[in-house]
């Protein structure tokens, strides 16, 4: 990467952030409102949408271009495939090898990358504002034209396995996953985005070829150029690149993710007896992306376990030392989500921990925030997300994301006054709803016959042996 590209991309994009002070008690709040720089969208005749910002502080440009496919479509048996189609576009594409592809990167100074998630595929492409068309050239050649080569086919697969193999050597990630999956169930959103190691096992290229072919097509996909640029050139830049992608997906056949419960509390321990620490998740289905509870929740959920003074880390690390690190999530996705708390902590600690955890939600149910805890958390919210509109990426990925969350980009000049606006009725009536004591999962990995005595009275317990699980 280049002297300039290395100086310019820490500079970051300049938004006009307002302060205001504000006060209803005599004491005084900041809130920042934010301005977005000039932008225009337009969607071509093929249905693919464009959005185009500028910025002019930095001669540097970012395109985002989503696409519709992520791992809730892969059908069963090939968990995995959109993926592993993600990972192939850069190996071979157009009359480019993998290596030309990325020496035409580099000799250009810029980063393309692309990334797979439950929901979509995004392909990011950062260069020099001067160099966009060359970005555009190798962004559509890459997303429109890959080769699937078969030897790139072969050890992308064998790459992949290994991933998903090594997964069981870190307690934390391998308790996520299968937390995840017990906690969803059969949706589409349980497995893992990268399947397993046999649905990967059984790919084939032709069958890779055709899940693209069927699947990457421009209705529906959004693509956002952010940075230094000329809209009118930028968009005659885009049209002539990704004008002539055609092709229609079939509606988006995923079905929205039921509220369950698990009366009684369901409890599933992973015995492995190895683990001298206990991983702990706690959770239940919970409302997707676009709830309009998503304010209060934000707001309740920093309280409990989001932030870097949550009740959560208070209680479990700073009062009684039980673990490291303790903290809350809400997981919203296009067609679902659902709440988590997660820690860990040593064996012979493992039911104080628990109970602690359960306490929180308790009180997260049963109290109302104090006037200090909710102004702390809106004042870490607000003040927080000025950093996250920084740079052109953070930009286009908001645009891209809010997009085909069916989201307005007033999301983002809106958050202060819509964090500020959360009262403590508000997080004690969505706690209630969305962060449940009794009906939930608990799982936990930990070395059963050492710690089974402190899991008595927490709910009906169901043991796997860590080897039974792929």
């Amino acid at each position: 990467m280049n002297a300039l590209w290395k100086a310019t991309i820490a500079t970051g994009i300049a938004l006009t952030i307002l302060q205001a002070a504000q006060t209803a008690s005599g004491q005084a709040k900041s809130e920042q409102a934010l301005r977005l720089p000039p932008y225009q969208e337009q969607t071509l005749p093929n249905g693919l949408r464009v959005f185009l910002m500028e910025n002019h502080e930095v001669p540097l440009v970012t395109v985002n271009l989503l696409v519709p496919v992520g791992s809730a479509v892969d059908q069963p048996g090939s968990e995995g495939i959109a993926s592993l189609t993600g990972r192939l576009l850069m190996r071979g594409a157009g009359e480019m090898s993998a290596e030309e592809i990325a020496r035409a990167i580099e000799q250009a100074g810029g980063q393309i990358s692309v990334s797979t998630g439950s929901d979509f595929t995004v392909l990011s492409a950062g260069f020099l504002a001067a160099d966009l068309a060359r970005a555009l050239d190798l962004l559509s050649t890459v997303a429109l034209r890959p080769a699937f080569p078969q030897e790139e086919v072969d050890r992308e697969k064998e790459m992949v396995i290994a991933e998903i193999a090594s997964v069981k050597d870190e307690p934390s990630d391998f308790t996520n996953r299968e937390f995840r999956r017990a906690l969803l169930g059969a949706h589409p959103y349980a497995h893992p985005v990268d399947g397993s190691e046999a649905s990967v096992a059984g790919m084939t290229r032709d069958g890779l070829l055709a899940f693209y072919r069927a699947s990457f097509v421009p209705a529906g996909a959004i693509l956002a150029v952010v940075g230094d640029i000329a809209p009118a050139n930028a968009l005659a830049l885009v049209r002539a690149r990704f004008g002539e992608w055609q092709g229609s997906a079939s509606a988006r056949n995923v079905a929205p993710l039921e509220v369950r419960s698990f009366p009684g509390r369901r409890v599933i321990v992973i015995d492995k007896p190895d683990a001298t620490q206990s991983q702990i998740r706690i959770g239940n289905i919970a409302v997707p992306y676009d709830t309009p509870e998503y304010f209060p929740l934000l707001v309740a959920n920093t309280v409990l376990g989001g932030g870097f003074t949550s009740r959560l880390v208070e209680e479990i690390r700073v009062n009684r030392g039980l673990s490291y690190g303790a903290r809350s999530s809400l997981a919203q996705l296009k067609d679902g989500g659902y709440f988590s708390v997660s820690t860990f902590t040593k064996n012979a600690t493992l039911r104080e921990t628990i109970d602690v955890a359960f306490d929180q939600l308790a009180r997260m149910r049963n109290e109302k925030l104090t006037a200090a805890e909710l102004e702390g958390a809106k004042r870490y919210l607000v003040g927080l997300f000025p950093f996250n509109l920084e740079t052109n990426d953070q930009l286009a990925n908001w645009i891209t994301t809010l997009t085909f969350y069916g989201r307005p980009l007033t999301f983002l000049e809106e958050y202060g006054a819509k964090v500020n606006a959360v009262t403590a009725d508000d997080c004690l009536a969505v706690a209630r709803e969305r962060f449940w004591h009794d009906d939930d999962l608990l799982f936990v990995m930990t070395h059963y016959a050492e710690t089974k005595d402190q899991l008595n009275g927490l709910g009906k317990i169901e043991v796997v042996r860590l080897e039974e699980l792929e």
